[in-house]
């Protein structure tokens, strides 16, 4: 029998339980966060689970796991299995910190060959020491070695199935996943053929002997009928693109998800796509059916859970040409490689840019272009925002980009020349850095330091000034994470009072008192160019 996916069959990928976003994927990273935050709020739930809950339900986002005390049990055998399982992870996890040690205890400006005998036996052969032209030291990790050593298991690797029920999922970076008779875990790694072979079946009509392939890979006692749930007879309405050589179009489908279309060629920016909710409701939304059948460009901009989406990513592997991202300093944990993180959970054909490195397209360039802020001041390089120019149209994509320098974009302006169409994020109070770094963190922080370093993006007068630098002429504030579907992954709830919509406001205002047209995105929108 020819079958589809239902159109609001949920994807979440998962490394030990957990959804997976690019820092449980590399290996050192990984490791700190299991063991220094994983495990212990999950300990944290196990000596009090109400109050997890009544907390999860009050401060989305916190540290408190969103499950009832029915799942208790979940919970116990997760912790007791990420010990027994991973114990080369809370070794690696241990030499991390014992290596911190060994650079805090150095004499700064003495030679460093006598440190490389003080390695740690889990790290051997995977360090290198440095100094900057300031003496400072910190040691390099060798980033592509990692994946090839005991550290990195695709074991840990594995989906969850289920039907998506009125957009409401429990946070990811505090709440782990477990199967269910509704939620089916189907135990193979994100690089296996299955999960291609599964999403095309979101627009093109499959055997029905995958759900035979389904079953022979899920946990526990699940039924053939349990799996039969995820299919439908029905072909789905397809929408994609309507191309011309006229005009260029963009539609937007939510936080900083873009697709450019022009004469049958797509360039998508940091892929999130949403799905049909239980009610089958499409006014609000664009789904995987409004998607061209071939991506021929990727971009992401920045290594964070809400621009790096894998639930989206593994959909679409199968329909993307080439994916471009941002190039890392290499072997930094707080600054794992996007490249690395992809071809290790098998995507192909990954483009490395830095800043003013530009790629030429059948019909225009992509060029990386700089990006501060919005890290907590910690030394990342693995972002960009992002020059596009098709069919002589030139966009500018900011994401998160906190604009702490105005001459940078005017650099870039003398350069590109003015780029009239501009996206810019506006997430001007951004999460404390601890919230996404602590468990990382080395060197504890003091609060009032957490505080002053947080996750920020452009305010209104900062916003104004990239504007002015540019020369633009049309603006679009998105990236803003506050469409409903996604707060799972963003924890986002604004409402008028809020700092970024009272500073994008004002924005909006200024522009349109200059004569410049400037909206504010939401849910859904075409433009054409």
């Amino acid at each position: 029998m020819s079958i589809y996916c239902k159109p609001n069959l949920v994807l979440e990928p998962m490394v030990n339980n957990w959804y997976a976003w690019p820092y449980l994927i590399s290996p050192a990273s990984y490791s700190l966060i299991l063991t220094n935050h994983h495990q212990r709020m999950l300990q944290s739930f196990l000596r009090n689970p109400e109050q997890h809950k009544r907390m999860a339900s009050r401060m989305l986002g916190g540290p408190f796991v969103d499950h009832d005390v029915n799942k208790k049990d979940f919970v116990e055998e997760l912790v007791k299995k990420n010990e027994a399982n991973n114990p080369e992870l809370y070794e690696l996890a241990q030499a991390i910190q014992e290596l911190t040690k060994i650079c805090n205890e150095h004499k700064i400006g003495d030679s460093l060959e006598p440190l490389y005998d003080k390695v740690p036996d889990a790290l051997k052969g995977l360090v290198e020491f440095g100094y900057d032209l300031h003496n400072n030291l910190s040691p390099r990790l060798f980033e592509g070695a990692l994946y090839k050593s005991k550290y990195f298991k695709k074991e840990r690797q594995s989906l969850l199935l289920y039907l998506n029920e009125g957009d409401t999922r429990p946070f990811i970076l505090s709440t782990p996943r477990f199967p269910s008779e509704t939620a089916i875990q189907i135990e193979v790694p994100f690089d296996h053929e299955l999960v291609d072979k599964l999403f095309k079946m979101r627009y093109q009509s499959g055997d029905d002997s995958i759900i035979d392939e389904l079953l022979k890979n899920a946990v526990g006692d699940v039924t053939k009928q349990q799996l039969e749930q995820f299919f439908t007879t029905q072909a789905p309405k397809l929408n994609p693109p309507k191309c011309n050589t006229d005009e260029v179009t963009a539609r937007y489908f939510n936080h900083a998800t873009v697709l450019f279309s022009y004469n049958d060629f797509h360039v998508m920016t940091d892929p999130i796509v949403a799905l049909q909710d239980e009610k089958g409701a499409l006014e609000d939304r664009w789904t995987y059916e409004d998607l061209p059948e071939k991506i021929d460009y990727v971009i992401l901009t920045h290594n964070h859970q809400d621009h790096v989406v894998f639930e989206t990513l593994l959909q679409l592997r199968h329909r993307i040409g080439t994916i471009i991202v941002p190039r890392s300093h290499n072997g930094f944990i707080q600054d794992p490689s996007l490249r690395l993180i992809l071809e290790n959970t098998g995507f192909k054909n990954i483009v490395e840019l830095g800043e003013f490195e530009e790629l030429n397209l059948p019909f225009g360039t992509i060029a990386g272009m700089p990006f501060l802020g919005e890290h907590g001041d910690l030394h990342i390089a693995s972002k960009l925002t992002y020059f596009l120019k098709m069919n002589e149209k030139k966009f500018f994509i900011g994401a998160d980009a906190n604009n702490l320098s105005p001459e940078m974009y005017q650099i870039a302006q003398d350069y590109f020349g003015d780029i009239p169409n501009v996206f810019v994020g506006m997430e001007c109070k951004g999460a404390p850095m601890s919230w996404l770094y602590g468990p990382m963190l080395q060197v504890p922080m003091s609060r009032s330091q957490d505080e002053m370093r947080r996750l920020n993006g452009s305010d209104a007068r900062k916003a104004l000034s990239l504007l002015e630098s540019l020369n633009a002429k049309k603006v679009f504030v998105y990236a803003m994470g506050a469409e409903p579907w996604l707060s799972f992954i963003s924890s986002i709830d604004y409402d008028i009072n809020s700092q970024p919509i009272v500073e994008s406001n004002k924005l909006i205002e200024e522009c349109q008192a200059q004569g410049v047209e400037a909206e504010r995105l939401f849910g859904k929108a075409e433009i054409s160019f």
